[in-house]
């Protein structure tokens, strides 16, 4: 068994927020996402070789997934030495009567961490709302849930240019990997390890926008750890630092006030469904 600090699993591509500089490029029209069957499956291939210290589900936005509750259970039981997170923006967790259920089957190790993705009123105004219903899940189901002002740590990692193109940061790789808020994100993704989400998703991301050829290069030279490897390789891509793949993101943070992330609909009105 080889400890890690954290191993996060996408269990939805696509967000119902639209947050600039999403690292996991949620915010550049990425849909779709696994099933519940598929995540489980994922996570059985490794779970007789790594022990990660927590266990993430995140996103995209994972309430986007109408399977989130079997995901929560098969997590639990699959990674029984783990602290389970399910982490969300919150806006459709009431679409998830099941899942304050699911979390307190798994006890103490479970963890429902919620992103408050904005400071704003009119962003405050609909989050009231979902911290009334985590109070909520508090009182009846005793599951530990705790809210995060993620804006105020947020940077930027790429920006989007005039036309639709990503320019990304093309960092020194050791300074990059030195300041890099996602070291500690490596993904399970397609049955296979990652190092982080802006590798994990490039090649989604590759086939929606418009991508220098340098970049595609670059995302084409890096190989992800297969569940057959041996047990040398999987030591080695747990202790590796920086890589050349590490250019993708800018040597130094950058923070910046993030806009209001909501997106709006054709109609000018603000929406909040995503596309479950």
């Amino acid at each position: 068994m080889i400890e890690v600090l954290n191993l996060e699993i996408h269990a939805w591509h696509g967000c119902n927020l639209s947050c600039e500089s999403c690292s996991h490029y949620s915010s550049l029209g990425l849909k779709g996402g696994p099933t519940a069957d598929e995540c489980a499956g994922w996570m059985r291939k490794w779970s007789g070789r790594l022990r990660p210290r927590f266990f993430s589900i995140v996103g995209g936005e994972p309430t986007l997934n109408r399977d989130l509750s079997r995901i929560v259970r098969a997590s639990g039981q699959i990674w029984p030495h783990s602290i389970i997170r399910v982490v969300t923006n919150g806006f459709l967790l009431s679409r998830h009567r099941d899942l304050p259920q699911a979390l307190s089957e798994i006890g103490g190790r479970a963890v429902l961490d919620v992103s408050s993705h904005h400071s704003g009123k009119d962003f405050q105004d609909r989050f009231a709302k979902v911290r009334a219903l985590v109070r909520e899940w508090t009182a009846e189901f005793g599951i530990n849930v705790r809210i995060f002002e993620s804006d105020k740590r947020w940077t930027r990692r790429y920006s989007v240019q005039e036309g639709g193109g990503i320019a990304f940061g093309d960092g020194d790789p050791r300074l990059a990997w030195e300041n890099c808020e996602g070291k500690r994100c490596t993904q399970l993704f397609d049955g296979k390890l990652w190092k982080c989400p802006p590798i994990a998703y490039f090649e989604l991301l590759s086939r929606r926008v418009k991508l220098d050829q340098s970049w595609r290069t670059l995302a084409q030279g890096y190989r992800s750890l297969d569940p057959g490897c041996t047990g040398f390789d999987l030591a080695s891509f747990v202790a590796e630092e920086e890589e050349e793949i590490c250019r993708l993101c800018p040597s130094k943070l950058e923070r910046f006030d993030l806009p209001n992330p909501i997106r709006s609909t054709k109609a000018g009105k603000p929406s909040l469904t995503g596309e479950l």
